[in-house]
């Protein structure tokens, strides 16, 4: 058939139409794969013009758009005692204040509500609504700077779709903040505020979205969290049903409300929530970590329409395997998945140790598929 743009191939893999090929969808966060595939050095100065270059040549789709314009390590300390270490391609807490009860948590807790809501209203970026991981929407202060800078870098990439700014509203943010074991604590014994808090982050997110949505400029968008561990649920399947995915529920109606495609990134194991999720509208399920039990064939079963992203294990396969492994890997998962609705990349992202080779050969065998 017609050889279709990235934009056509991605919806037209949502809609479950005839294909020119699979599409591939990664975060690029790998110096040497940018390298290779621009024939040039990364510097502060093209780092920008060279991420793009890559991943139009590689990617249909990308999240995370991660410049590798600094190559030391920043160190920065908040007004409230918070310390995050940041390298190019990701950022984490590596401090918190101390805490010596869950009154101190509610304190602080207080605190963040009050300026979340003023961010909403004023239609701001609020740094304690985002995870500090080098997300597209951290470096900005307004909503419609977001959009702005969105347009500009899409209008650089000839073509591959960069996914919305990601949501991560939810119960990521205080697990997160607050590190796991002081939030379950702090839900026990200040349960209300916590629904409060949890329900400004969502308001928070809808109102970005209001703000940002536009199908014409950017037709997919993501929202993302942890669900599991390797082996099981971070919360009960019964806590998940009751707190966490009627939240979800309002920003994937919101982002469909414009008529934009939506995936669901569900960190870990997830088979006992996957329905509900996909109940809610979303369109797309991934990642299918194989540590995870997330077996492709086993989910084309159950959910025949639903969009399978990101099955190639960037733990170990993907840095330590063979070019005959990866090829065989990404074949499967195409085979298993009965080849459609599947957009094949990493479960996460080409991050530094990755071998780009073995990146190159995922995306190669995925592109040079027979359908």
């Amino acid at each position: 058939m017609t050889v279709l743009t990235s934009r056509e191939r991605l919806l037209r893999t949502f809609e479950g139409k005839e294909i020119d090929r699979i599409p591939t969808f990664d975060i690029i966060h790998n110096i040497d794969l940018i390298e290779y595939l621009t024939d040039e050095k990364v510097t502060p100065k093209n780092a920008e013009d060279l991420l793009c270059i890559a991943a139009s040549k590689i990617l249909d789709l990308i999240r995370h758009f991660a410049v590798p314009n600094y190559f030391d390590t920043k160190i920065v300390k908040d007004e409230d005692g918070f310390v995050y270490k940041y390298e190019w391609w990701s950022g984490h807490i590596i401090e918190r204040p101390k805490f010596d009860s869950t009154q101190d948590i509610a304190r602080m807790i207080e605190k963040d509500i009050s300026k979340i809501l003023k961010c909403t209203e004023k239609k701001e970026i609020c740094d304690i609504a985002h995870l500090h991981v080098n997300l597209f929407q951290e470096k900005f202060k307004t909503f419609e700077e977001v959009k702005v800078e969105y347009k500009r870098i899409s209008n650089k990439l000839n073509g591959t779709i960069m996914l919305a700014p990601e949501g991560t509203a939810g119960i990521q943010i205080p697990q997160e903040r607050y590190d796991y074991k002081w939030w379950v604590y702090f839900y026990n014994d200040f349960p209300e505020m916590a629904i409060t808090y949890l329900d400004a982050l969502v308001d928070y997110e809808i109102a970005f979205i209001d703000s940002f949505a536009d199908f014409e400029m950017c037709p997919i968008a993501m929202s993302s969290g942890p669900i599991g561990t390797n082996e099981g649920l971070l919360y009960s399947a019964d806590f998940f049903r009751e707190v966490v995915i009627p939240r979800k529920k309002k920003t994937i109606n919101k982002w469909r409300s414009y008529g934009i495609h939506h995936i669901s990134f569900l960190d870990g194991y997830k088979w006992p929530v996957i329905g509900d999720f996909i109940g809610l509208g979303t369109e797309a399920i991934c990642p299918f970590e194989p540590y995870a039990h997330m077996e492709v064939k086993k989910f084309r079963e159950i959910y025949p329409e639903i969009v399978i992203c990101q099955p190639i294990d960037c733990t170990q396969l993907l840095p330590f395997g063979s070019e005959e492994e990866i090829k065989q890997a990404v074949i499967k998962a195409i085979e298993d998945a009965d080849k459609r609705k599947i957009i094949i990349g990493s479960t996460s992202e080409i991050h530094p140790k990755v071998n780009f080779r073995n990146a190159l050969i995922m995306y190669e065998t995925a592109k040079n598929y027979k359908l």
